[in-house]
């Protein structure tokens, strides 16, 4: 649970600051994207054993990087329903670690 104490709230910063484009701009917007790429890798080798929702684990980080590779390919070539996929997974990066840090925080309280 430490650890989560420390990743989950450094992702839930750097997703929400990719969450706002407007504010981040481009430049700093893909700095982003590669600082959490590196953070949720460290965070999932340090506690890949404590995983207690392993579909909602799997699926947190599978958003991330659907998230990325379809921000990559708009990059490259801007299709609209991409930017909605992207999105999509975004958001639903965010609302996986915010529910799984909860769900972590409730099962540590109750022992």
């Amino acid at each position: 649970m430490k650890k989560d104490l420390i990743f989950a709230p450094i992702l839930l910063v750097l997703g929400i600051l990719l969450c706002m484009l407007k504010v981040t701009l481009m430049p700093a917007h893909i700095a982003i994207s590669i600082v959490g790429v590196v953070v949720l890798a460290i965070y999932t080798v340090l506690t890949k054993k404590n995983w207690k929702i392993k579909p909602l684990e799997i699926g947190m980080r599978a958003s991330y990087g659907l998230a990325l590779i379809t921000g990559i390919v708009i990059k490259i070539k801007y299709i609209a329903v991409l930017g909605i996929v992207h999105k999509i997974f975004a958001i639903l990066f965010v609302l996986a670690l915010i529910a799984l840090f909860v769900l972590k925080l409730v099962s540590s309280k109750k022992k």
